[in-house]
């Protein structure tokens, strides 16, 4: 993943925002490279996440794949394909285009992060534009880690990476040993 960010698409209003979403619906858009994970991973991700026979409780919440072009809608098609298959209960999972996305208020990017004071203040000290901390691969990592998601070795490898000092390292460490089941008894990597 190269980052992430929270927003608006799938309905028709202009410039929709948290408090007038019109008939939108609450999305995150998702940057990768396909030569680390593929579309196929990441549609994994997606139904693992999620019950796809749950009634959703409005328009905003519900459950969608935006698919970009026609190969992104075959595989998501596939995807859902293989997928019902192993549910008896309709679907309530929609596959549609993606249309315009509208980018989330500042204070909805990195809402994880956003929770976890101190580092969160170090990276905005690095990305003092809120546009630039949205934008950031480190941020998105962090706030995925915070988020529980992730592989405890891939961590150790590129905590160092997101310009975090040594003691906020530890923070990240600690907070999510802490709280994540596959990150607990992790600790911080000897400096390099």
């Amino acid at each position: 993943m190269i980052r992430t960010t929270v927003g608006y698409s799938g309905g028709s209003s202009a410039d929709p925002d948290y408090t007038n979403i019109g008939d939108h619906s609450e999305v995150i858009l998702v940057e990768f490279d396909p030569l680390v994970v593929t579309y196929t991973d990441l549609l994994a991700v997606f139904w693992d996440l999620h019950d796809p026979t749950s009634e959703p409780w409005s328009r905003q919440y519900r459950n969608a794949i935006f698919y970009l072009n026609e190969s992104r809608q075959q595989q998501a098609e596939q995807s859902y394909a293989l997928q019902a298959q192993h549910y008896s209960a309709e679907f309530t999972t929609s596959l549609e285009p993606a249309g315009d996305f509208y980018p989330a208020e500042d204070y909805h990017q990195k809402y994880l992060l956003r929770q976890s004071r101190w580092i969160y203040r170090e990276l905005r000290t690095i990305y003092p534009d809120a546009t630039d901390f949205a934008a950031s691969t480190a941020a998105a990592r962090v706030n995925g880690y915070l988020g529980c998601n992730g592989d405890p070795l891939l961590l150790q490898n590129q905590i160092e990476d997101f310009g975090l000092s040594r003691t906020m390292q530890e923070e990240l460490i600690k907070e999510v040993a802490g709280s994540c089941e596959q990150f607990i008894g992790l600790t911080c990597p000897a400096p390099r």
